[in-house]
Formats: C-alpha cells, sequence, structure tokens
C-alpha cells in the first residue's frame, strides 16, 4: 500500500483528484542552482531526472509525478504539517499498488533518495496526467491533533 497526504483544502479544490503540477514524463536538468552535482542528475531528457527533481520540488521544470509514501505517518505527516508549522486537517489517499499496471500507473524509487526518511515511492500515470481514480481504494480524513477541527 502507499499513502498520499495533502491538506483538506488541497483536496477540496482538487475535487479529489490526484492531479500532477507538470506534465513531462522527461525533464532535462537546469543549471538553477537546485540541483545535485554528485551524479544522481544525468545529461538529456530522462524520466529519473524529473523523479530526481520532483523530489527538490513538486512539478520542477515541468515534470509529471506524485508523492508517495510506503508509510502511513509520513504522509499523515504532510497532510496535517507544513514547514512553517502550521497545523491542518487532512486527508490520506490509500493506493494500492497491485492496480497499477491495470490502470496505467508508473512507480519509481531509488536506493539514494534525496529523503530516505520519507520512504518516498514518486508515481505518474502513463500519460503524465492525472491519477487514475482505480488506484485508490481509500480516502481518509485526518486531524493534527491540535488543530481545529471544523463541524460537518
Amino acid at each position: 500500500m502507499l499513502y498520499r497526504g495533502v491538506r483538506l483544502d488541497h483536496h477540496e479544490a482538487a475535487g479529489g483528484r490526484i492531479c500532477p503540477r507538470g506534465g513531462q514524463i522527461e525533464v532535462i536538468p537546469r543549471h538553477d542552482g537546485t540541483i545535485r552535482y554528485d551524479g544522481t542528475f544525468t545529461y538529456g531528457y530522462s524520466e529519473n531526472n524529473a523523479v530526481r527533481a520532483h523530489h527538490i520540488e513538486n512539478g520542477k521544470w515541468g515534470g509529471c509525478f506524485v508523492s508517495t509514501s510506503r508509510n502511513y505517518e509520513v504522509a499523515k505527516f504532510f497532510a496535517t504539517s507544513d514547514e512553517f508549522g502550521q497545523q491542518y486537517h487532512g486527508v490520506v489517499y490509500h493506493l494500492d499498488e497491485t492496480l497499477f499496471s491495470h490502470h496505467g500507473v508508473v512507480a519509481k524509487e531509488f536506493d539514494d533518495p534525496l529523503y530516505p526518511q520519507e520512504e518516498e515511492v514518486s508515481i505518474r500515470a502513463e500519460d503524465g496526467g492525472e491519477i487514475p481514480a482505480g488506484v485508490v481504494v481509500k480516502v481518509e480524513e485526518v486531524f493534527h491533533p491540535t488543530a481545529y477541527r471544523r463541524n460537518t
């Protein structure tokens, strides 16, 4: 099982869909001061470059990958917190990897990820667009322990 955590407002704005920020399956690294010069990026356009760029920033250079994690708690953290200490209501999508090939979803992970503790698996649709809903087996609303819980 893979998990994707997003803030509830992002989930609602997207209508419950999982959409990448970009649409490019392959990207070329740019010398913009954000890449590592340690051999993780390669010369020219490649899918691995798109994944590596995505690990730096979602949609970097137009890449079509979406972050998921093998760790539910990591996804819950991303759904309910941000880098500034803000706390949110969130949603965790549960994605069944056994359904990926049937729905045209490609998963990529590396032995040397940028943030190993996140247990990230980057996924994309075959065509670089929206992740097919058929791979989502559960959508769970989650709350940060100290976040205000809205009455619904």
